[in-house]
């Protein structure tokens, strides 16, 4: 897997972004790939795995994926107040 796919695997605001728990970002992040286009396809791959079905194979390690998933429920907890 790509490095950036990573990046943006790993950035909370990105996983907020396409998880919809903050919509505000969405428009930011609208600006973000208007400027930079040649990120947009490792944007579309790290979202495709944030909204894949949990069995899909990735390149991170059980370790990596564990963390990530507990990173992103977590951030669901702490936004589940706003919503």
């Amino acid at each position: 897997m790509c490095s950036k796919v990573k990046d943006f695997l790993t950035d909370d605001d990105f996983i907020n972004y396409v998880l919809g728990v903050t919509p505000q970002s969405a428009s930011q992040w609208e600006t973000y790939f208007r400027e930079h286009p040649e990120e947009m396809a490792d944007a579309e791959e790290a979202k495709a795995v944030l909204l894949a079905p949990a069995n899909v194979v990735c390149d991170f390690s059980i370790v990596e994926n564990n963390e990530l998933k507990d990173r992103i429920i977590s951030s669901i907890k702490d936004f589940s107040g706003i919503l």
